[in-house]
């Protein structure tokens, strides 16, 4: 983008700040960092049932999806609960706290034909953070795109942290009533939910290996020898009917995409 058209975007978020046309402004200005085929804005609270702002690009019926059953599995969500720390979240930074192909990657991005998502969580009064999520559908993000993300943070924060001084204390940004949140899903609870056969021990080197963990990192977290998880390895492939890892993760995305 040129810096005359920065300035514009720049100009035009500081003059919506306080009204309702903030986020949509902010939007505009985040958008145009880096490119990205839509975006979304939900609301995350630390007690409270997340809420859909709005959306750029994107389906109705997946947004009812998602609040209806798949934001108990979303990373975003559990990460906002567990820290309350505003920033830039690329989705590949939370991959230790859960399986890559968990519920909400191998099922509800799939269905949403999203591949990668960053977040830009904004603090947005109580225990409540805005998020707004750039979604790229053939693509990966980039380190330089995230940094790019990261150097712009403070003018994002800084906006929004205006428009939550100044904006009508009454303004809300959905009609939606406000409900209780039901608890983010854990690594291990998911990997009961996809691998419902697996005994504990079993479940939780699945979920180390969806990391991309060798056998012997595998081996010093779960204080066990590397035989022994080559042992566990061969007991869970024949589970589950297959020889190789790579189609653990192939089983593991059918298995969602047909459900």
């Amino acid at each position: 983008m040129s810096g005359n058209g920065f300035w514009k975007i720049l100009a035009q978020a500081i003059s919506a700040t306080g009204t309702d046309r903030h986020v949509d402004r902010l939007i505009d200005m985040i958008g145009a960092v880096v490119p990205q085929n839509l975006i979304t804005v939900t609301r995350y609270s630390a007690t409270r049932k997340p809420e859909f702002v709005k959306h750029r690009g994107y389906s109705d019926e997946m947004v009812a999806r998602y609040l209806d059953t798949y934001y108990v599995f979303d990373p975003f969500y559990a990460y906002w609960r567990l820290n309350r720390r505003a920033g830039i979240v690329p989705l590949k930074s939370l991959a230790d706290d859960a399986p890559k192909r968990g519920r909400y990657i191998a099922e509800f991005l799939a269905q949403s034909e999203i591949c990668d998502e960053v977040g830009i969580l904004l603090e947005d009064g109580d225990d409540w953070c805005l998020g707004i999520f750039l979604d790229r559908s053939t693509s990966m993000f980039s380190d330089g795109e995230v940094a790019a993300l990261c150097s712009c943070f403070p003018v994002f924060e800084a906006l929004h942290a205006t428009d939550t001084r100044t904006r009508d204390p009454n303004l809300r940004r959905t009609s939606t009533p406000e409900a209780m949140g039901e608890a983010p899903v854990s690594a291990v609870q998911a990997s009961l939910i996809l691998w419902p056969d697996l005994t504990v021990r079993e479940r939780e080197l699945v979920a180390l290996i969806l990391q991309g963990h060798p056998n012997a990192t595998i081996a010093s977290r779960l204080g066990i020898a590397p035989g022994t998880v080559k042992n566990h390895r061969a007991r869970i492939y024949e589970k589950l009917d297959i020889t190789t890892e790579r189609e653990l993760f192939l089983q593991v995305f059918q298995q969602y995409r047909l459900s």
